[in-house]
């Protein structure tokens, strides 16, 4: 599909699929954006200095319409995350939080308690005020298998998982291969610099498009990657 102006139902044009809406099993959907050069964030370290208008509305709409926000924890940190009406799910091998954070200190009424996916070793070493502003979800025994982690929400009826990046979860999760769908928006800015999409080589994953909307120079892609083998999602 190739358009070139966004309809006014962007939820309707973002719909989940069925197996996730029905609780059949999760899909993981990852939204990211960059330069046309391939920076993730501009100058001041922050994805949304590259965004366009378009793309931040996209982005609101889809992550309202989602049961959790999955994150990494550099990105919460460098982005200054907020709770939201969403609960958020923070993924993290080491525990390295401040009390003062506002993703975890600023919870108000109408926001959810939010998550930290992380290894047993790192729960049982984690500080009490930590314990009492999160609910954790074990994954794994020394480090997070993100198998396990998919497996977790959906044990909780989280199955539409909006994943906001960073890079190096966006690469986990393809290595994982747990990532169902990939949203990029491409924003016409040269930036320039070192940070790009994936960390490390992923091997080979091909995959295609089924979405290609421009609007206002803004290119907004949607790809289905293609594995080998498809994903385990008992984490077994």
């Amino acid at each position: 599909m190739i358009r070139e102006e966004l309809p006014a139902d962007i939820p309707t044009l973002y719909s989940w699929p069925k197996i996730a809406t029905s609780h059949e099993r999760p899909w993981v959907r990852c939204n990211m954006v960059m330069s046309l050069d391939g920076a993730i964030a501009g100058p001041d370290g922050k994805s949304a200095s590259i965004g366009s208008p378009i793309d931040k509305k996209v982005f609101s709409a889809v992550r309202r319409d989602s049961d959790v926000i999955l994150v990494g924890a550099g990105t919460v940190r460098q982005e200054g995350y907020r709770p939201t009406v969403v609960p958020i799910a923070v993924v993290t091998n080491q525990l390295n939080f401040n009390e003062g954070l506002p993703v975890f200190n600023q919870v108000g009424p109408m926001s959810p308690k939010n998550l930290i996916i992380t290894h047993d070793n790192a729960i049982n070493d984690a500080p009490d005020w930590l314990k009492r502003a999160v609910s954790f979800i074990p994954s794994g025994k020394s480090s997070v298998d993100l198998k396990r982690a998919v497996a977790g929400l959906h044990a909780l009826g989280l199955d539409r998982i909006h994943c906001e990046g960073g890079p190096l979860l966006l690469t986990a999760l393809i290595k994982a291969q747990v990532l169902d769908e990939l949203l990029l928006t491409v924003t016409p800015i040269l930036v320039g610099g070192s940070s790009t999409l994936l960390t490390s080589a992923i091997g080979e994953c091909r995959g295609e498009f089924t979405q290609v909307l421009v609007e206002d120079g803004t290119l907004l892609l949607r790809f289905i990657p293609q594995y080998p083998t498809s994903p385990a999602l008992t984490g077994e």
